[in-house]
């Protein structure tokens, strides 16, 4: 029972921990739709999230780690957000829903200058394990109809066409960003995930 009594604050403070980071988060992400990344100060985060110096390195060891959150609240709303929505219809309709959610969320959510900040050769995070959870959630949706058509399952896992997606669709993004958004990232996201469904031989892959 004592044992019991010692554990139960800890769910609070990594509660706790969690608003913190996400406030830093947000200070950093309101900060920089004013401001070029440059011109941004770690002071002028934990100022506008109200915290220390102190605090924020607790959660961040550099000023470019406070924006890397991203991905983990990214793919906190793709395992609790999207991948509800994905449990009707074809593989091929929910693999065009998921990229739809995925360019959304690069166009619409991070935006243009978060894209440009992030997609860098030497971002660690583009070199992840497999075992996040956006990837999760695509792997599924692939496994989901594995390999009930065309030529899927001949040569490659759900894991490795997952990887393929994904390699893919962040080269779009790049490409995106070079071209200063220039044209429509979710118009753009379903033509070329409908070329690679094509080469990997799924019914609706016609572009």
């Amino acid at each position: 029972m004592a044992d019991a009594n010692r554990q139960k604050p800890v769910v609070p403070r990594r509660i706790k921990a969690q608003e913190t980071r996400r406030r830093l988060f947000k200070a950093a992400y309101s900060l920089l739709k004013e401001r070029d990344y440059q011109d941004i100060t770690i002071r002028d985060i934990v100022t506008r999230a109200q915290v220390s110096i102190g605090t924020f390195y607790v959660y961040y060891p550099s000023k470019l780690d406070v924006f890397y959150e991203t991905y983990q609240i990214a793919d906190d709303y793709f395992e609790n957000e999207v991948a509800p929505l994905l449990n009707e219809g074809t593989t091929e309709e929910k693999l065009l829903k998921f990229f739809s959610y995925y360019a959304i969320y690069c166009s619409r959510g991070s935006g243009l200058k978060m894209a440009k900040l992030l997609y860098q050769p030497d971002n660690r995070c583009f070199s992840r394990p497999r075992d996040y959870g956006l990837l999760r959630v695509l792997i599924r949706v692939l496994s989901s109809g594995f390999p009930e058509s065309g030529t899927r399952g001949e040569d490659e896992s759900p894991e490795e066409m997952a990887e393929f997606f994904m390699i893919a669709s962040r080269g779009l993004v790049y490409n995106w960003c070079t071209m200063d958004g220039g044209y429509n990232l979710e118009e753009a996201m379903e033509r070329y995930v409908r070329r690679l469904m094509r080469a990997f031989g799924f019914a609706d892959g016609a572009v």
